[in-house]
């Protein structure tokens, strides 16, 4: 029979694989995000070329720099999200790796399926985010 401390062991190791499960599926929908965010960015610095003419009034030149400027705004943050996605991806996968090989407490097979099933996520957003043509 199981000692009291062994089951409260082994139910913090269940909830540490739910929740990298969740950071996981948290992962790839920020990702998903800063696709979506980098999508909308390209059409709006295109449809602000196109809204200016070659050849502008000082007016016209304030407008466009000043469209140019909340484009490049977004662009920044949008440069410290995948920052901030760049340092927590590795702490989130070496947690993932150690509930994955904990001899006392491995996870059961549907939480390794759910485990795949986000990486797989992740690594769909990630394909897309990297496919962009980033010009």
């Amino acid at each position: 029979m199981s000692s009291f401390k062994q089951l409260k062991q082994a139910e913090k190791a269940v909830l540490q694989q739910q929740e990298v499960v969740l950071e996981l599926n948290a992962l790839g929908r920020q990702v998903e995000r800063c696709t979506e965010t980098i999508n909308a960015l390209q059409a709006e610095l295109a449809a602000v070329n196109a809204k200016y003419p070659a050849t502008r009034t000082t007016g016209e030149d304030i407008a466009f720099l000043t469209d140019l400027l909340k484009c490049a705004n977004k662009k920044l943050a949008w440069e410290k999200q995948i920052a901030s996605l760049q340092k927590r991806t590795p702490a989130i996968m070496e947690k993932m790796s150690a509930l994955l090989n904990d001899s006392k407490a491995p996870p059961t097979e549907q939480t390794r399926v759910e485990m795949l099933q986000a990486l797989q996520t992740v690594q769909a957003a990630m394909d897309r985010l990297q496919n962009l043509n980033l010009s």
